[in-house]
């Protein structure tokens, strides 16, 4: 179970994510003797399409509270995804709200973009397979928002992580030593003006910055154009080989004439890419700037200075922090199994040390900050999914291939913010009059968030929730989520939950109760709940969902085919990576192929669609060629093969001598892969060949047949029939062994061979 940073605050959160609407709003009710307002700080990871959950629990948070407010919204940082949603999160506390979430900006924004969306062949270049299109589209419905204005008591700073593609050399000891910097961070402070003007964008650094954050371009008033600020997002969420690079104009904070300012005569280009690359929780750089920045003003307040001051050594005592990880959540999710043993080679070490370095890499900021300030550990809080998201397979990618499984994790989300805030507040909560009526009637948008809640809460009011064909989908979504946490949970049976756990249903799971059946679902059979030790996670869950019913639109499958949804993905993944490949340098296509294949064989192997072997035995060589019969009507598996089988070849080439005649046959016939023998690391075949033997003995069958040399099967031109049986390991070393029966005549006997083989398999 993920369970990092668990503060003693349990409201403070729940305080940070209800109180950051508008600064004019909680003026208009503050009491007639105000006490001051809390600062509060919110860091937001990135999760990859789990940023559709955060966009979910940020729109509820943000949107479903009315009356004072004792907490101020004073700074956000972001990576990746979470930097899309960090500046979503300020333009609604500023002044942008919705009032369902279908008209908030979180869901304009994460809801449309789908895998069709972001994958257009033609835009894919050697750098990157996804296009920013429609990034830039959605982007510009933030924009038009940005412009209508924010309120004017709005003063935040948002810090952004990225990561160059090339480093950045800095010089220390007097020049002496250089030291490469990948690492990149940016702060930018947004000042509302109220409505009908763009807030006002600016550096906020300062050339003498322990953290050495680098400035956008600004125009000569020190104002960043919104344009430049789209720009650092998308390079924060340019996650390698999905995006290419994204081009910044930016100036080293002491390289510029006026701190602060980056002209475009001063400023240089440079590609960045994803922010989370290093650093996918930025709470180090929330400290830092909190420090740096943060001063109390005379009522008591925090606020910003002009310029932040590198010389402060503590961090203000009135500013909580707090961040949204989607992985954190509050049931058991299983740890790898552990081996016992240590690697025995150097492959196996190697990709052990590897996957350790990307999940150190990614927390290193965390726990350096930890280190350098434990007491910050006390100040700590965040929110934890108590269900399993439809995005969570495939690396957090698969929300990207259906939009009902986005449109449910961003229900998730809202869920968890509301429980968030119940168990925060208990009595004394109570969202707004008019979130409370919408939800009550399911209006606006508001039924899937009732229906969900009362299926997670156990409502006897579940089965009048979740009525309606508009929600067919979401109940086989809502059972799928059961499903997955009991069986999570169900093997922890016999561990203790920590105190803090708030789940009831993962205590039931443990208990053995079964999952609860969603009400008006309806499916022919109820499937096992448990996921097999075979199975994948991707598997596991479309074979829930096939089960239930669930229509996958966007992918195209008939309701009940869980098994085509998961082929359906790995030929769109396949197609991507393909698209990829031919792009590249001539040199480089190859590699960027096979690696390619290898990645999407791991969600469901798939041979490549034509194939070239060749073979080397002691009695018979071959070359030959196969293709795949999946296009038409023929079982899954099938494919068409042809041969030329070459005897006594060896003989010919050193001019040696035999008794053996050279021969040649010519076959052709149906191949068989059965799905379940193939995966990445090896695949197996079975054929039926038949054809025709051409033997120099009779000038390939252009002469009458003296049947010299009749033991031999090559003494004349004759038909053969073939059954071969072989295996291929990583699609490259392939191993054969091929029966063959030569019928005979009166004249000629029966003979038969075996002949084994081993060479090369190429994919073209």
């Amino acid at each position: 179970m993920t369970s990092r940073g668990r503060g003693p605050w349990p409201q403070v959160l729940a305080c940070v994510l209800v109180l950051i609407t508008s600064q004019a709003s909680a003026q208009a009710s503050a009491p007639t003797q105000p006490v001051p307002p809390t600062a509060a700080s919110l860091t937001v990871s990135g999760g990859v399409s789990l940023g559709t959950y955060e966009a979910g629990l940020l729109y509820y948070a943000t949107t479903s509270s009315q009356g004072a407010r004792t907490l101020d919204l004073r700074l956000v940082t972001g990576a990746s995804a979470g930097s899309l949603n960090a500046l979503l999160t300020v333009m609604s506390a500023c002044g942008v709200n919705a009032p369902s979430p279908a008209q908030s900006l979180f869901w304009d924004i994460w809801i449309p973009i789908g895998f069709n969306d972001l994958f257009i062949p033609a835009s894919t270049t050697a750098l990157g397979v996804f296009s920013r299109d429609q990034l830039e589209r959605r982007a510009a419905h933030i924009e038009q928002a940005w412009n209508r204005g924010l309120d004017s008591t709005c003063d935040v700073v948002l810090g952004v992580s990225t990561t160059r593609t090339a480093p950045r050399v800095l010089q220390v000891a007097n020049g002496r030593l250089d030291l490469p910097r990948l690492e990149e961070k940016f702060a930018i402070r947004i000042q509302g003006r109220g409505p009908g003007q763009p807030p006002r964008a600016t550096n906020y650094t300062t050339p003498e910055s322990r953290r050495l954050e680098l400035m956008l371009e600004t125009d000569a008033h020190g104002e960043i154009p919104f344009a430049n600020l789209r720009r650092l997002l998308l390079a924060s969420m340019s996650f390698p080989i999905a995006f290419a690079p994204q081009m910044l104009r930016t100036c080293a904070s002491n390289a510029s004439a006026t701190p602060g300012v980056c002209l475009p005569t001063e400023a240089r280009s440079d590609l960045f890419i994803d922010g989370g690359v290093f650093d996918n929780t930025p709470l180090r750089l929330a400290v830092g700037l909190a420090r740096d920045g943060l001063r109390e003003a005379p009522n008591g307040r925090l606020e910003w200075r002009p310029v932040p001051r590198p010389d402060v050594h503590t961090t203000p005592g009135g500013i909580t922090f707090a961040f949204i990880d989607p992985d954190a959540t509050e049931y058991p999710v299983a740890p790898p199994a552990p081996t016992g043993t240590a690697p025995e080679s150097l492959p196996a070490i190697l990709a052990e040390v590897l996957a350790a370095f990307v999940d150190t890499a990614r927390s290193k900021e965390l726990a350096l900050l930890l280190e350098e300030e434990p007491e910050i550990a006390r100040r700590l809080t965040l929110p934890r999914r108590h269900f399993p998201a439809a995005g969570a397979p495939l690396f957090a990618f698969l929300g990207f291939f259906e939009t009902g499984f986005r449109v449910f994790d961003f229900y998730l989300g809202m869920y968890d913010a509301r429980r968030m805030l119940d168990d925060a507040f208990r009595e004394e909560w109570k969202p707004s009059e008019r979130l409370l009526a919408n939800a009550a009637k399911g209006l606006g948008g508001w039924q899937p968030f009732t229906c969900m809640s009362a299926v997670y809460d156990s409502s006897p009011n579940a089965a009048q929730a979740c009525q309606g064909e508009g929600l067919e989908d979401f109940r086989a979504l809502l059972q799928m989520s059961l499903d997955q946490l009991y069986d999570a949970c169900s093997k922890s049976a016999g561990t203790t939950p920590p105190a803090s756990w708030r789940n009831a249903h993962c205590d039931r799971a443990i208990a053995g109760q079964p999952p609860p059946r969603v009400p008006g679902l309806h499916p022919s059979e109820w499937p096992d709940w448990k996921r097999s030790d075979k199975e994948t996670e991707l598997a596991y869950s479309m074979r829930l969902l096939g089960a239930y019913g669930f229509q996958f639109r966007d992918l195209g499958v008939p309701r009940g085919r869980g098994d085509l949804a998961v082929l359906r993905i790995r030929h769109a993944l396949g197609s991507a990576a393909s698209r990829l490949a031919a792009v590249q340098p001539g040199a480089d296509k190859p590699t960027v192929r096979f690696a390619g294949k290898l990645a999407v064989d791991s969600i469901s192997y798939e041979s490549q669609r034509l194939v070239f072997h060749a073979t080397l035995g002691p009695t018979e060589s071959e070359a030959g060629l196969s293709v795949a019969a999946s296009e038409l009507p023929l079982p899954s598996g099938l494919r068409f093969a042809s041969a030329l089988g070459f005897r006594g070849l060896e003989d010919v080439l050193s001019a040696g001598s035999s008794s053996a005649p050279f021969g040649v046959a010519l076959v052709g016939g149906l191949e068989f892969q059965p799905r379940s023998r193939q995966s990445v690391l090896s695949q197996s075949r079975f054929a039926i060949r038949a054809g025709w033997l051409f033997s120099a003995n009779d000038s390939y069958g252009t002469e009458p047949c003296l049947d010299r040399g009749a033991s031999h099967v090559t003494a004349c031109s004759r038909p053969v029939v073939q059954a071969l049986v072989g295996i291929t390991l990583v699609e490259r070393l392939r191993a054969q062994i091929v029966g063959e029966w030569y019928p005979g005549t009166r004249t000629r006997k029966t003979l038969w061979s075996v002949a084994p083989g081993i060479g090369l398999e190429l994919g073209l």
